[in-house]
């Protein structure tokens, strides 16, 4: 390993900076929430249709690199090899880009799309063509366009690193957008990342620490609360903590493996034992309406329509948590791409994870709607009288052995969100790190402090309250890091320009370095 030294103008704002955030959101969490939900709601009045504008472009761009010429550039040089299995790429690629998002949304947002569809649907809610616009806009939602997003990023990572064999961070690839040293934007964009991540992992945590919470009440009849969410988050912090510190090789590799595994039990289970031949029609015909109504899908403001914040709740506020996300797990998962041509990682990383995840969508959003529409449940009565987090746990124990099948829910989610922490903790360890190469890993003390740090501030945020006023921020952090991604995207289609045009791809500054 190399000499390094911790990145102190980056990691100490950054820090700095997250504590005042999380002394705000503690206590002052109603002044807080008002603020930031009065900018959400203007800024996306304003600079919605930008975020689905960016999120299109990035879709467009990304298969452009797949079937472009540049498509068949090898990513680190003729003779390299992947360092993981295929299996072990996709799991970890799945389980990266979900977190506990999909467990949990795959019932609970189809039945908010199917009671409360936007105006620009054009449906009637409870109807048969909204519950067709609810899986089809779900599956959308957690499918190509955050994967999009994550792989062009990945792509521009893995050439500087494997290609030009510089260091895994933001400079190489400011560098190669600007054409000239950028290292005082480095620092810049290396301290908002920290701080960004270390904030949206908290908050995806914090929700998670709710929804383990309300399980376990459901399960165990212990009432949920401060004493529940300590003991969860300590868990949860130690699991993805040891798993980040144990290295990508061993750690993470063998937890998004086991997680992938527990997925797909799960869901031939609900599919053997649930209203399978509805779930496969719906499933199909929100799949045929996706494919007809792809852009669409995107685009969804209020034009004409001002009373309708639909947009503004949802896809708008999906497109910048992602657009938050994307530079780091972009990151993260350019290290799966050594050995792979440009097409071959697009497609596999793009598509696997999405057919999984509409598949998902189909099944346990298509029990959701069952439910609902034949009057066995009222689940939309439950969800504003109870809360999804609850709610979901009425769904899943309808199911015979349904304590079973909570229990393995429970600990896929505690498996799934320490998959998606591990990454974020190793890369902001990686770019808090000065000298640090692609094959090198962070040191052990900072994967630990991030562990650590991320978890009590997850833990405070949703003891105090504050973790839904903390919410709001996507839109706002995401405007300046839409930025960010479009400097690495240029980056990307220069970069991929330069390696074509040689003909073993390879771009070093000595050429005598392709002989290592």
């Amino acid at each position: 390993m190399k000499n390094t030294n911790i990145n102190k103008a980056a990691f100490w704002p950054a820090l700095v900076c997250l504590c005042i955030l999380v002394g705000a959101g503690i206590f002052a969490t109603d002044a807080l929430g008002s603020l930031l939900n009065s900018i959400l709601y203007g800024m996306a009045d304003r600079a919605g249709w930008f975020f689905e504008l960016f999120a299109i472009i990035c879709i467009i761009l990304t298969f452009v690199l797949a079937f472009s010429k540049f498509g068949s550039i090898k990513i680190g040089g003729p003779d390299a090899k992947p360092d993981f299995k295929t299996w072990n790429w996709i799991t970890m690629s799945l389980c990266g880009g979900i977190g506990t998002g999909l467990l949990f949304w795959a019932m609970g947002e189809p039945i908010y799309h199917f009671m409360t569809p936007p105006v620009a649907a054009g449906v009637e809610a409870g109807s048969r063509e909204a519950a067709i616009f609810s899986i089809s806009q779900t599956m959308w939602n957690w499918s190509i366009p955050q994967y999009c997003m994550y792989t062009i990023c990945a792509v521009a990572f893995a050439l500087t690193a494997y290609n030009m064999r510089k260091p895994l961070a933001y400079g190489p690839v400011l560098n190669s957008a600007f054409n000239r040293n950028a290292s005082k934007l480095e620092t810049v964009v290396h301290g908002l990342t920290i701080f960004t991540m270390c904030g949206a992992v908290a908050c995806s945590m914090g929700v998670g620490l709710m929804q383990i919470g309300a399980g376990v009440e459901y399960l165990a009849g212990l009432k949920t609360g401060v004493g529940v969410w300590l003991v969860v988050a300590v868990i949860i912090t130690v699991l993805f903590t040891v798993s980040c510190v144990s290295g990508i090789g061993k750690g993470l590799k063998k937890l998004s493996s086991f997680t992938t595994i527990v997925f797909i039990a799960m869901l031939v289970f609900v599919c053997v034992f649930g209203p399978s031949t509805f779930m496969a029609k719906l499933g199909t015909e929100s799949f045929a309406s996706l494919l007809d109504n792809t852009f669409t899908h995107t685009a969804i403001l209020n034009t004409m329509a001002d009373e309708d914040t639909w947009y503004a709740d949802w896809i708008v506020q999906y497109w910048a948590s992602f657009i938050v996300y994307a530079p780091i797990l972009g990151m993260f998962l350019s290290r799966m791409a050594k050995g792979r041509t440009v097409r071959s990682f697009i497609l596999v990383n793009v598509l696997a994870p999405s057919i999984f995840c509409m598949v998902w969508i189909a099944a346990f959003g298509g029990i959701t709607l069952n439910m609902q529409s034949t009057g066995s449940f009222d689940i939309w009565n439950a969800v504003n009288t109870t809360g999804m987090e609850s709610t979901i746990f009425y769904i899943l124990g309808s199911f015979p052995l349904g304590k079973v099948l909570i229990a393995v829910f429970l600990i896929s989610i505690f498996t799934s969100f320490a998959t998606m922490a591990d990454p974020v903790a190793a890369a902001l360890a990686t770019i808090s790190t000065h000298g640090l190469s692609v094959d090198d890993e962070a040191p052990r003390t900072l994967k630990i402090l991030f562990g650590i740090i991320m978890g009590t501030v997850a833990y405070l945020l949703v003891a105090s309250g504050g973790v839904s006023s903390v919410k709001g921020m996507w839109v706002i952090i995401g405007f300046p890091i839409a930025f960010i991604m479009m400097v690495i995207i240029v980056s990307a289609f220069r970069n991929a320009g330069k390696c074509a045009a040689k003909e073993d791809h390879m771009l070093l500054d000595d050429p005598a370095e392709a002989k290592k």
